[in-house]
């Protein structure tokens, strides 16, 4: 299978996926972003925010959050739940196709962008487009934080191969080499202030996934 084909049955994996599942919690990364690298006073900026199960979690710590999501399914939910809520007003959900982030209302000036499990869902070239818009419109020493699985994952060994470090099970992978990203990174202009690669991050029920978490900000100079 192709690439393309790969991410359009992924597109149809998650509508069917979050039609029929929802979780409440907040994730790990999600809490441990809010006890080291959020705060009240913070705009914060979600990409591929899925079933909101962060973003509910960010409004209670930080001053307003625009979340968007590629799947319209998903979003949808997030809203009938915004509705039950006395907080709505400070939660925005968006469905937009990432290739066309460039038309979001730059009115939203964020102060933190923040992405789990999203960057090895979409190909390099997408990832690019986030982290330059993300870099453009990032205030001065704003921050960007992510988690995501690396080239070191034990999944990267099952699937259909797409390409070297792309997969294919239920739905599309790609697989970060944590050197090359930060390189990447530090190229764009980003100053790094802390990055991890282990297991154990970001446990769920038998899964244990080698993951990165990394931090960077944007400098005053």
């Amino acid at each position: 299978m192709n690439r393309t084909d790969a991410l359009k049955q992924t597109k149809e994996f998650w509508n069917n996926f979050y039609t029929k599942h929802r979780q409440n919690n907040p994730s790990p990364f999600a809490l441990w972003s809010i006890d080291n690298y959020i705060n009240k006073d913070d705009t914060v900026f979600e990409i591929g925010c899925g079933d909101g199960r962060d973003s509910f979690a960010f409004v209670a710590n930080a001053n307003s959050i625009l979340a968007i999501d590629g799947c319209e399914v998903v979003v949808e939910c997030n809203n009938k739940q915004l509705q039950k809520l006395s907080f709505g007003q400070n939660i925005v959900f968006k469905a937009i196709d990432f290739t066309y982030i460039d038309t979001l209302n730059n009115d939203f000036k964020f102060t933190v962008c923040y992405s789990r499990f999203v960057l090895h869902a979409i190909p390099e070239t997408l990832e690019d487009i986030l982290l330059e818009y993300i870099y453009k419109n990032l205030p001065k020493g704003g921050k960007m934080i992510h988690e995501f699985r690396t080239n070191h994952d034990e999944l990267m060994q099952k699937g259909e191969q797409l390409s070297s470090n792309e997969r294919l099970t239920d739905h599309y992978r790609r697989f970060i080499d944590t050197k090359l990203f930060r390189k990447k990174l530090s190229k764009l202009g980003f100053k790094e202030l802390y990055f991890i690669e282990s297991d154990g991050l970001a446990i769920y029920k038998n899964e244990n996934p080698v993951v990165a978490r990394v931090v960077v900000e944007k400098p005053y100079y």
